[in-house]
């Protein structure tokens, strides 16, 4: 997979469109007095079941850990999944599950010390429309220039059929421009550069190099998609 490199955010909490009046009726009803308020420190992966009260809408986490990287997975639910780099205090909001479980994976490396504070809300989680078109484009272009490389190195894709299908991506994520928004569309033109950069050969995106700006950019974007409820998905054609 392409070297991605993780970098500090401070990321803005997208505003849901208002709920309905029979939606904030019938929050307004529900009693959370008693709502659990959920609390875990440690060091290294942990997993836990978690009672979901009734009524309860979403997941409010904040989540600190030390070093490394880190992924927060909900009941098994990948397009829920939260993950970046250990830095900072990160601030999630999730769907609850409509089961009375949850179970809660958060993965670290063994020696990474976390902590996590996490409260359920009768607020609904909404993503932001704007950011999942614009990480359903990100998804499609990902997806074209890792199985143009996937499929050079498997002799799969010759180096002119690569060359075609960087041309493809790159003219997804410049097209993206046109529409993008916040700070996905601050990261698109070190993206498109990226893909036009001459060390960008057959088989790069698959090997060690050191940390460039379209690397930075790309975890961005997908911090940012991960964080609306949208994660990048490669659809892969080659494995590998």
């Amino acid at each position: 997979m392409a070297c991605l490199v993780g970098v500090a955010l401070a990321l803005t909490a997208c505003t849901a469109p208002p709920p309905d009046a029979a939606a904030t009726e019938s929050a307004e009803s529900v009693n959370t007095a008693d709502w659990p308020i959920v609390e875990l420190n440690g060091v290294g992966p942990v997993e836990k079941m978690i009672n979901v009260p009734e009524g309860a809408a979403s997941f409010r986490v904040s989540f600190v850990c030390v070093s490394g990287n880190f992924s927060l997975s909900f009941s098994g639910a990948k397009q829920s999944d939260r993950r970046g780099g250990c830095q900072g205090t990160r601030t999630y909001q999730f769907p609850a599950p409509e089961s009375a479980l949850m179970q809660l994976y958060i993965s670290v490396p063994a020696d990474s010390h976390f902590a996590l504070t996490g409260e359920f809300t009768t607020d609904v989680f909404s993503p932001d429309p704007l950011i999942t078109d614009a990480c359903t484009q990100l998804s499609e272009y990902m997806s074209v220039y890792l199985n143009a490389d996937q499929g050079y190195l498997q002799g799969d894709v010759s180096a002119e059929e690569w060359r075609v299908q960087m041309d493809q991506a790159a003219g997804i994520i410049t097209e993206l421009q046109d529409t993008a928004t916040g700070l996905i569309a601050l990261q698109l033109p070190a993206l498109v550069e990226g893909m036009s950069s001459p060390v960008v050969v057959p088989g790069y995106f698959h090997e060690q190099h050191s940390p460039t700006e379209m690397d930075a950019a790309g975890t961005i974007v997908g911090d940012v998609c991960g964080d609306n409820g949208s994660g990048l998905v490669i659809m892969a054609a080659y494995g590998g």
